[in-house]
């Protein structure tokens, strides 16, 4: 779990805190509670580093052995 959080910080989880912490301040000042929950998304996603990175949400199509 530490190391999730503490380790492989790139842009995009960079974007996604900047996008999750930019709506988190628009919910406290203009109290949309719906778009809190969008920064909730961005913010976990971003803390977990889930979701789609930069190759997409495709999975990835290399394998480990010839017999997978």
């Amino acid at each position: 779990m530490k190391q999730i959080l503490f380790t492989n910080w790139h842009s995009m989880r960079w974007i996604r805190l900047g996008i999750g912490v930019f709506f988190m301040q628009q919910t406290i000042q203009y109290r949309h509670y719906l778009l809190g929950v969008m920064a909730l998304v961005f913010i976990f996603q971003a803390l977990f580093n889930i979701g789609c990175g930069l190759n997409g949400c495709a999975v990835p199509s290399y394998k480990k052995n010839k017999n997978e």
